[in-house]
């Protein structure tokens, strides 16, 4: 059975992806979550990219080395970054080399950011933020999202998209702005393991900025498309995203 580990984007706690964690339980697999500290923390001038893949990395190992699971990391939005770093070493081909089990059997991305090496997220767009992110909200070093529901959800039923604008938490602009740790996208050993589900009408991320950023890496791309906004495949998308990741799991190296 393999094992898909969540890990979440920007601003929004555990709870925003139950229900789609529990429609890929539905569909058979086992169901992680791996969290990270710059979401919702208490010091945010100490908590940058880097600190956030080491934790991440920690659970990747506990889940593959400890347990000897074949997982597929999920990452969401800005999760493609700490999660990319995290997995380094860690692919299921290269342990079953080393006669070791269980492994990452691929990287899958969804409507998230794919950077470079040294790199910050903020780099990627020019050394500037979006505006719609305002910095020093609630207080300095954090960031809230202005407008959630008309940036990451205008094509989710408003009753619905409320609750996303309630479960809003802040994030450490650090992590924004800190430099890409090694991404394991990069690494011979992860060729043929990555896939990418594309959010057709993100306003946050638009498609355009997701292809070119796979396009950037000059790897090859698994990848499929949801006709929705940047959160919709979490709120009213589930089928569809479940669909996508099954199809990505199934043509993966």
């Amino acid at each position: 059975m393999t094992t898909i580990v969540i890990v979440p984007g920007a601003w929004l706690p555990p709870s925003f992806y139950g229900p789609f964690a529990q429609a890929l339980k539905t569909a058979g697999y086992d169901v992680r979550y791996a969290s990270y500290p710059s979401l919702d923390l208490k010091d945010p001038s100490a908590t940058d990219c880097e600190t956030d893949a080491k934790a991440l990395a920690g659970t990747l190992r506990s889940i593959v080395e400890d347990e000897g699971k074949d997982v597929l990391l999920f990452q969401y939005s800005y999760a493609g970054m700490p999660g990319a770093a995290a997995a380094v070493g860690l692919s299921r081909s290269q342990r079953a080399k080393e006669g070791k089990r269980g492994g990452i059997i691929g990287l899958l991305f969804i409507a998230a950011f794919v950077v470079p090496e040294s790199l910050s997220c903020a780099g990627l767009q020019g050394g500037n933020l979006p505006p719609w992110i305002l910095l020093d909200k609630p207080s300095t070093g954090l960031n809230i999202p202005d407008d959630p529901i008309n940036n990451f959800a205008p094509d989710v039923d408003p009753t619905l998209a409320r609750s996303l604008e309630a479960d809003i938490k802040p994030h450490s602009t650090l992590a924004f702005t800190s430099p890409q740790p090694h991404p394991a996208w990069a690494d011979e050993e992860f060729r043929g393991q990555l896939g990418f589900i594309v959010t057709t009408k993100d306003r946050a991320l638009p498609k355009e900025a997701q292809y070119g950023m796979m396009a950037a890496t000059q790897q090859q791309w698994i990848t499929r498309e949801i006709d929705s906004s940047h959160c919709a495949p979490f709120i009213s998308r589930i089928e569809d995203t479940v669909k996508a990741t099954q199809d990505i799991i199934a043509e993966l190296a």
